[in-house]
């Protein structure tokens, strides 16, 4: 069944990065969503894992230990499930090996909110959904906020330019739904944490730019959808 438009954050930033013929297949697997392969769910149990992990302060690796441990015992009967499953306990292995690359930046973590609000740009609602929020205190006791991105899938590993966008999109978010108290939006904790690359994308200060770029694709998007 076709859906309306709308398109999941990271999946913006790899249609800015890629060709028309790669951004058509992007739309159309946003269109028209397979049953087994459905992006927001796929690494469903790595990105619980890691996200508790994460919001508990990043220095319990038994919580990423269990997981792979519970998902290496089951026996699905179909084999796209067990590839799944696979793929999730690859993600898992891969995060244990940056954790020395974590920092968050004097922040206090905690979990993203299970169903939060999108964020519409030219009408074309992009699904956010931070996985981690940021908060802490700057200079003269100044309220920081921000938050983090995770990129499990290894196929679709991020690049500087990639988590930039990211980033930009994450900053304008949480100046929309979090910054109501007079709270700043702190670019360094803005970050996207790649398992694909084994990367950490630092904030990007610099967002203007990168904005108008997210317009022209979210116009561009809005206007294609009737004819993917």
């Amino acid at each position: 069944m076709a859906k309306d438009p709308s398109i999941l954050l990271n999946r913006l930033a790899l249609y800015i990065n890629s060709k028309s013929a790669r951004q058509r297949e992007i739309l159309r697997q946003r269109k028209y969503p397979e049953e087994e392969f459905n992006l927001g769910t796929y690494h469903l149990e790595s990105r619980e894992a890691i996200s508790q992990y994460l919001s508990d302060g990043a220095d319990n690796t038994s919580i990423i230990h269990r997981s792979i441990q519970s998902l290496t015992q089951l026996a699905p009967p179909k084999v796209g499930t067990q590839r799944r499953i696979n793929a999730n306990i690859d993600v898992l292995e891969r995060f244990l090996e940056l954790l020395d690359k974590l920092d968050f930046k004097g922040g206090s973590p905690s979990l993203g909110q299970h169903n939060p609000p999108k964020l519409k740009v030219h009408s074309l609602p992009i699904c956010v959904h931070p996985d981690i929020n940021l908060n802490g205190e700057g200079p003269k006791g100044k309220k920081y906020i921000g938050a983090i991105k995770l990129q499990l899938s290894r196929a679709n590993a991020f690049d500087d330019d990639m988590a930039g966008y990211v980033s930009a999109v994450l900053q304008e978010y949480c100046k929309e739904y979090f910054a109501h108290n007079g709270e700043i939006v702190y670019a360094p904790y803005c970050q996207v944490i790649d398992v694909g690359s084994a990367n950490v994308f630092g904030g990007v200060k610099s967002t203007a730019q990168r904005l108008k770029d997210i317009d022209a694709a979210c116009h561009t998007i809005v206007d294609l959808w009737p004819s993917i």
